[in-house]
């Protein structure tokens, strides 16, 4: 009687698990949908020519000109006259590139040194130029033949900057001083932050420097009496940029962990340390990612160099309160400013990304940039902005106008059995424009060859049947197109339907206890009544050692 019930309880097991794989099959014959909407779904695509929100907008992004390209390695800084001539400095070249407001490009000085690292100019439209290592700041007059105008006798010049009284303020490192400079060339230390650099600077309305340091990443304010006050502590090392808004609010990014930093080899007198756009100084396990290198060495181009740690950008408003605007746990801030519009623009590398931060919960992936590095903005005048860049260095202009046309290409999307493919539809608005979307099919997980081409595109978000071959893989391309008045579309969600094959069931072996065959013995019945799990030896084992024996007749 109790072998029985164990034969019944064996054949019961048998129906649940044909019942499961029945159901298993029904679903497998349902329609289903495949749906991107968010900013993850979209980031993981292909973007050229679009702004992607933090909400999973897409709009098509700011027109992104190439003006220049100086064939440096890389470009730091930027600064422009009352006539409209941009100048920029980079390395591993000390080199000073000015275009005109006529597209006229030129070499106009070179200085000693292996990189400029900040540039400016005063109220005469006289150009300054900073460079490092052995840090001094020069004076190039029209003709660009350059003249020492002041040394601060130190290893590193982070930042120059005039006040209204024409006073230079001269941001320094491996001692991190502020040096303050009267027109004449004459200067003396003004203040000292107790930290390794004064990495970034800044002055506000009211005459104060906002200052960022390496290895603390402090911000701090300094009066114009030299009095400082700690804002705000970064848990990042470095604070890379400082900026002021008109209302006074302090933005700062900082990027760098400060945990496992290895100590610094003393500086000997016969190397340089040339620094590199791909790393920033002091992230992730590398204390000063500025690689010592022979004075009488070749300079190699700076190699894109992977760093970990991130970046964080705070907002200290007037009163002091400090508030996390923005992060990213991969790219790394390089350069911060300010659009028409008083929004922060976030310049990143290493993939080349501009952010935009909206508002206290929306920021905007702007555009992408061909080089590797967003290193530096200058809002130039009559609204203008530009952006230099590292690997390689060039300056570009952003905007005003929009692209006229952009696209995106999803992720692959695996289906997980051969599939048809069905309606495909999105959400969004044309606004005079036009939005279109194709798909492709086929049954290698990379679309790079041997797949279908695209579909004829869906123009209208009802959508229609997409003529797709049924494969396993697939994948959609959205292109924008602006309005002739250069309105930009907004696509928020791509949908596509699918209808995988429904496979029909299949026996491929059948197993039968042998005679006489006993079962374990079960587990005592849990108090209560509560359900046991049986759990039955496999018998194929067995059947096989059956068969085996068995000898033909």
């Amino acid at each position: 009687m109790q072998q029985e019930s164990y034969r019944s309880l064996s054949r019961g097991a048998c129906c649940a698990l044909i019942l499961f794989a029945s159901a298993a099959i029904a679903r497998a014959g349902e329609t289903r949908t495949w749906t991107q909407t968010e900013y993850a779904d979209f980031d993981k695509g292909v973007v050229q020519n679009l702004s992607l929100r933090s909400d999973g907008l897409l709009t098509l992004a700011p027109r992104f000109q190439e003006l220049y390209d100086t064939s440096a390695a890389y470009l730091w800084a930027m600064a422009e006259d009352s006539k409209g001539n941009l100048y920029a400095g980079g390395g591993p070249e000390a080199k000073i590139y000015r275009l005109t407001p006529r597209g006229e490009k030129k070499v106009i000085a070179e200085l000693k040194g292996l990189e400029v690292h900040a540039l400016a100019v005063d109220s005469k439209d006289r150009l300054y130029a900073a460079t490092s290592p052995d840090g001094k700041v020069y004076r190039i007059p029209a003709n660009g033949k350059a003249e020492e105008f002041y040394d601060p006798k130190s290893k590193y010049i982070w930042g120059i900057a005039f006040n209204g009284k024409g006073e230079m303020f001269v941001a320094t490192g491996d001692r991190g001083e502020i040096h303050r400079v009267a027109p004449n060339g004459k200067g003396s230390v003004f203040f000292t932050t107790g930290e390794t650099h004064a990495r970034s600077m800044a002055l506000d309305s009211d005459g104060n420097l906002i200052v960022g340091t390496e290895p603390g990443g402090l911000v701090i304010r300094v009066s114009p009496s030299g009095q400082g006050f700690v804002l705000y502590q970064m848990a990042k090392r470095e604070v890379t940029g400082v900026a002021v808004a008109r209302d006074g609010t302090v933005w700062a990014a900082a990027v760098g962990n400060k945990q496992a930093r290895p100590a610094l080899p003393p500086v000997q007198p016969a190397t340089v340390r040339p620094a590199q756009p791909a790393p920033a100084a002091g992230s992730g396990t590398q204390a000063q990612v500025r690689p010592v290198v022979p004075a009488t060495a070749p300079l190699p181009a700076a190699p894109p160099v992977t760093v970990t740690g991130g970046s964080e950008v705070y907002r200290i408003d007037p009163a002091g309160n400090p508030r996390k605007a923005w992060s990213h746990p991969q790219d790394i801030v390089y350069a911060m400013a300010f659009d028409s519009a008083g929004r922060v623009l976030l310049g990143t590398g290493n993939k080349g990304y501009i952010y935009r931060i909206d508002s206290d919960t929306l920021y905007t992936a702007l555009l992408n940039g061909a080089p590797t590095q967003i290193t530096g903005f200058h809002a130039g005048r009559g609204g203008r902005l530009f952006a230099s860049t590292g690997n390689t260095g060039k300056l570009f202009e952003i905007g005003p106008q929009l692209e006229r046309e952009g696209s995106i290409e999803s992720e692959v999307f695996d289906s997980g059995i051969f599939s048809q493919w069905g309606r495909l539809s999105f959400d969004g608005n044309a606004n005079g424009g036009a939005i279109r979307i194709a798909a492709r099919s086929g049954n290698l997980d990379r679309p790079h060859q041997n797949w279908s081409s695209w579909s004829a595109p869906v123009s209208t978000p009802e959508g229609e049947r997409v003529n797709c071959p049924p494969a396993r893989f697939v994948q959609w391309k959205a292109t924008l197109a602006a309005s002739g008045s250069g309105n930009s579309p907004e696509l928020t969600s791509v949908e596509l339907a699918y209808l995988p094959k429904n496979v029909e069931p299949r026996v491929e072996q059948v197993e039968i206890t042998p005679s006489n065959y006993r079962f374990p013995q079960p587990p005592a019945a849990a108090a209560g009544g509560a359900q046991t799990t049986l759990t039955l030896p496999p018998l194929t084992g067995r059947n096989q050692q059956t068969r085996a024996a068995a000898k033909p007749r």
